[in-house]
């Protein structure tokens, strides 16, 4: 028997207590419509997800779980970490598109359905030699980006400045 948590919209095989939200779970009928848990995914990710769904015609929704502290506008990326929700009856379809574009492994599969839906979210694919960066990390990289893009900038009008002050010169 499938157990559905209503707080985050995951499938447990024969738990009684949600391992994410610590809910009691209550033994639910599942109807085709019930929308249920996928995976997790930040900003590029999500976006490869999300259009590998609506290529292959599964309808989704997206939740934000996870709000960073900074804004898209200013970092130009979304960092906020989004669940990807699929109606139930389209659920073994959604995890044969995520295992096909390696969202999710094979092996996660197997074991979603013995023990949760919900841990796909911590099996994203990332390589093993790249680490998880902290939230701190990730901003001053951006920081550190973004003076970086100012100093090329500056170096590329100040070349050509230079240059167009040379030809002027030979001109005059």
């Amino acid at each position: 028997m499938k157990y559905y948590c209503n707080c985050c919209h995951k499938l447990y095989e024969d738990k009684r207590t949600c391992p994410n939200c610590k809910e009691q779970i209550l033994t639910k009928k599942i109807n085709a419509s019930t929308p249920v848990a996928v995976v997790s995914a930040f900003g590029i990710e999500k976006d490869r997800i999300t259009a590998a769904l609506t290529d292959a015609d599964i309808p989704y929704a997206t939740r934000a779980e996870k709000k960073e502290a900074t804004a898209k506008a200013v970092t130009g990326v979304d960092n906020a970490k989004y669940r990807i929700e699929v109606p139930y009856s389209y659920y073994d379809q959604a995890m044969e598109v995520l295992i096909g574009i390696n969202a999710v492994s094979a092996d996660d599969y197997s074991a979603l359905d013995e023990e949760a839906v919900g841990t796909a979210a911590q099996s994203q694919a990332i390589p093993d030699e790249f680490d998880e960066m902290s939230s701190g990390k990730r901003i001053a990289v951006r920081i550190v980006s973004v003076v970086l893009f100012i100093l090329l900038v500056a170096l590329v009008i100040g070349g050509v400045d230079f240059i167009t002050g040379i030809i002027k010169g030979l001109f005059v």
